[in-house]
């Protein structure tokens, strides 16, 4: 089978986007796919993660020019290369939220020429049986249904998240944008041979929006673990010293550890921390998060870590005494952060500030953690908090429920699906050889 694969996401970007598309696209070509990847070139980004380069597998890499922001960003700053990082990190999230508004549909729409140049070369040199985008940004669903329609290849579309039925999504500019994007979605939803979603919640939500006749067409591939990442993940333990809580990813839109704080701060003035309880946050943060620290009355219990590779933040997970999880409670049901996976993997105990309906709760549930309370509640963050440090140094278990979320076993099913595609397409067009 021969792929068109399309991603703004890919190495040597780093995060949980380029992580699911770099082990689809591995674990695609280990069955057997020829993938032809259509990506960005340099942009301006929170981070990049080389160690994921040796793990691509693509058949031929496609790297486009792009007029987004991010991109541009990079153009212009070229030669202050830490200028440019500081604006990045440093414009605030309003400011963003304001360019944002300006673009149709999304801000990486300044991609489409050149995705639908580099695609149209691509279909003229091979013969592709299927176009496969992964989203967001939505604005490559378009391109790849341009793509699809000027060719006649059927086209897939991935949802790793929520576009027009986002919570905040009318936030993001006027009534006509909305308008367009929502026209987009459906025509795209129903043109569409596959619908792949990262979780169950985004299928039965687009299928409530936009129509149950999508159900038939649709695949839940979770975010999941890589089996193979642990294989050779050098063990590590907590810190006798400390009792440290750890927190990986970015931290945007409307989440906040602000409460966190609050309620560790009072169990500290009660007397009930652990001595020398630190809090770790790794990745790259906003001037909110430093804001919200500088305000929190425990920023001497907090660190700021610098960004790890993936196998290094793997690593480090293994070091904290629990592990934190943050979903916002006005997010959709079916919001699932990839990295619960891999807390659930590594057997620590987690603190899972999210809402107690969703779709995380559910799987958190599914694998035996109940330490479940709304991100904005101080008190029910301080209960489970107390429950997490009376259970904390109790022997940890993998649950078995796990194992049907393993990377390479979901890729190999979703592989079966587009073979099936494959074959329904290739029997139409001799049907239409052969009236």
């Amino acid at each position: 089978m021969r792929i068109l694969y399309i991603s703004y996401f890919y190495p040597p970007l780093g995060g949980p986007a380029v992580l699911r598309n770099l082990k689809t696209v591995k674990y695609l070509s280990e069955q057997g796919a020829d993938i032809h990847l259509i990506t960005v070139d340099e942009i301006e980004y929170a981070y990049q993660d080389h160690s994921l380069d040796a793990q691509c597998q693509e058949h031929e890499l496609i790297r486009t020019p792009s007029l987004d922001p991010m991109a541009l960003m990079k153009k212009l700053f070229r030669s202050r290369k830490e200028q440019s990082r500081a604006i990045y990190k440093h414009t605030p999230e309003r400011v963003k939220l304001l360019i944002r508004r300006l673009y149709p549909i999304d801000d990486k729409i300044g991609w489409l020429p050149y995705l639908l140049k580099a695609g149209r070369e691509v279909l003229s040199r091979h013969d592709i049986d299927l176009i496969y985008v992964s989203c967001g940004p939505f604005s490559a669903a378009v391109g790849a249904y341009l793509l699809s329609q000027s060719s006649g290849i059927p086209f897939v579309v991935e949802y790793r998240d929520y576009w027009t039925l986002l919570s905040d999504y009318d936030l993001m500019g006027s009534k006509l944008k909305q308008a367009l994007s929502r026209s987009w979605e459906r025509r795209i939803l129903h043109t569409a041979s596959l619908l792949v979603c990262a979780t169950k919640g985004i299928a039965g939500d687009l299928a409530r929006e936009f129509g149950q006749q999508i159900t038939p067409k649709t695949f839940i591939l979770y975010n999941g673990h890589d089996a193979a990442d642990f294989l050779h993940l050098e063990p590590a333990r907590p810190s006798a010293q400390h009792f440290t809580f750890s927190y990986f990813g970015s931290i945007y839109a409307r989440r906040s550890l602000k409460h966190f704080y609050q309620a560790v701060e009072e169990l500290s003035r009660e007397g009930l921390l652990p001595e020398h309880t630190r809090i770790r946050l790794y990745g790259n943060f906003n001037r909110e998060v430093y804001q919200e620290i500088e305000a929190s009355g425990i920023k001497d219990m907090i660190e700021i870590m610098p960004v790890l590779s993936h196998d290094q933040a793997l690593y480090e997970m293994q070091k904290a005494d629990a592990l934190l999880l943050l979903i916002n409670s006005s997010s959709p049901k079916g919001t699932l952060t990839s990295k619960v996976f891999e807390y659930l993997r590594l057997g620590r105990p987690i603190l899972a500030m999210v809402p107690q309906f969703g779709e995380a709760a559910e799987l958190l549930r599914e694998c035996g953690i109940d330490t479940i309370c709304p991100m904005e509640s101080v008190s029910g963050i301080k209960s489970c908090l107390s429950q997490v440090l009376e259970t904390a140094f109790q022997t940890q278990s993998v649950s078995p429920h796990l194992a049907r979320y393993e990377r390479s076993a979901q890729v190999k099913a979703l592989y079966q699906r587009l073979k099936k595609l494959e074959m329904r397409t290739d029997s139409c067009a001799n049907d239409n050889r052969n009236p």
